[in-house]
């Protein structure tokens, strides 16, 4: 009972948000490039990666390399209410797809967008005729392992490179 002598009810109520996937143009680069930086920030300050001295890792997009990587792959954008709140890119050859750089802000995530993003990748690399997809993520982030493996990704294999200081682990699923 409430104070007022009533009893108190929860009602939970979901919102209607309206969701749009569409594909980044250049001019879209400077909001790729920040939703990446501001997606990947927590896991450069976990591995303690400095943009100094790895700025090729994905946490250290420029809007440069968000425009270049429009040109070359294929970039979507998440827009929830018309705010970008996530992007992923995707790209392939023949049979074999990639997914990269999935991201949606820290603010969004538990919502299933992150999901909403990857099948939508997926669902365009299957129409253009991929059998696999390969995905790639930092090894000892095993929550996002696990995310990826409930979405039917199976690890293939961990490898070190000198220009990363950490290892990297391969994901595939097959279509």
């Amino acid at each position: 009972m409430s104070h007022s002598g009533y009893n108190e009810t929860k009602v939970q109520v979901r919102v209607m948000r309206t969701l749009e996937i569409r594909k980044a143009g250049m001019e879209d680069g400077a909001t790729v490039a920040r939703l990446i930086r501001a997606s990947f920030q927590q896991q450069a300050e976990l591995l303690h990666i400095s943009e100094t001295a790895y700025p090729n890792y994905v946490a250290f997009e420029t809007e440069e390399k968000a425009q270049s990587r429009v040109v070359h792959t294929e970039v979507k954008l998440l827009f929830v209410d018309a705010v970008p709140i996530g992007t992923i890119g995707s790209h392939h050859k023949d049979e074999v797809g990639h997914i990269e750089r999935l991201a949606v802000l820290p603010g969004h995530r538990g919502n299933d967008y992150g999901r909403i993003l990857l099948e939508h990748a997926e669902a365009e690399l299957s129409a253009a005729g991929c059998k696999v997809i390969h995905i790639s993520i930092v090894a000892d982030f095993h929550r996002l392992k696990e995310y990826y493996e409930a979405l039917g990704y199976r690890q293939q294999r961990r490898a070190a490179f000198a220009a990363l200081p950490f290892e990297v682990l391969f994901l595939s699923k097959s279509l």
